[in-house]
């Protein structure tokens, strides 16, 4: 399920933190969430005229992990486990994940076509995920371009190209291909996805054969 089991250890590091916001409506936390990634996507996009806002990107995104854990945890504590609750905890991630993504694609450094590829790469990926629920399974988690591994990938793509711009340059040269990091990420986003829905499609059909011979 590639880095997605890491959910639980952050949640392992939050549980004592929780009690402090017992009182709190973790819708509230879920929709943040969205405004947090919006002021990411807008910090890519404008990290070509300056670097420092990839640091500023960097933390929103730690903070939209944290928002992320908080508002499940606070839901189980609070026993609200509800129909209504999953399409909140599910459907703000998928604008966050857009708005995100937006600011890498549209970002200078980046390519357009490669960018917008992701984006539509990524939103398949989340589709297939959900796509188990509607067929009556569970819903699909297995990455390796998940939800958790492509804000990993994300982070650490936008420490390569701070330091890539902080020296000057803004592409690197991988098999006689001179890219930028961005770009280097949108590429694995399109086909760490491809393999990604590979991977789901299999657990669903894997449950459902189960679920019927039984």
């Amino acid at each position: 399920m590639g880095l997605y089991q890491t959910k639980f250890w952050f949640r392992n590091k939050f549980k004592n933190l929780t009690k402090y916001f017992i009182w709190l409506n973790p819708d509230i936390l879920s929709y943040s969430a969205i405004g947090v990634a919006l002021f990411t996507g807008v910090c890519i996009y404008y990290s070509a005229y300056n670097a420092q806002l990839l640091l500023f990107s960097f933390a929103f995104i730690i903070l939209r992990m944290v928002l992320n854990t908080l508002d499940g945890m606070i839901a189980i504590a609070q026993r609200k486990k509800t129909a209504i609750g999953e399409i909140v905890n599910a459907l703000p991630d998928r604008y966050a994940d857009i708005f995100t993504m937006l600011g890498v694609a549209f970002c200078p450094l980046t390519n357009k076509i490669l960018g917008m590829i992701a984006v539509i790469s990524i939103l398949l990926v989340s589709y297939t995920g959900m796509l188990g629920k509607a067929v009556g399974v569970s819903w699909q988690h297995q990455g390796p371009a998940g939800k958790v591994d492509r804000l990993f990938a994300l982070l650490i793509a936008i420490i390569l190209q701070y330091y890539f711009l902080i020296k000057g340059f803004n592409s690197i040269k991988i098999f006689n291909l001179k890219m930028s990091v961005f770009d280097w990420l949108s590429l694995w986003f399109i086909f760490g996805s491809q393999i990604t829905i590979l991977n789901r499609l299999k657990g669903m059909i894997k449950e459902i054969k189960e679920k019927e011979s039984a």
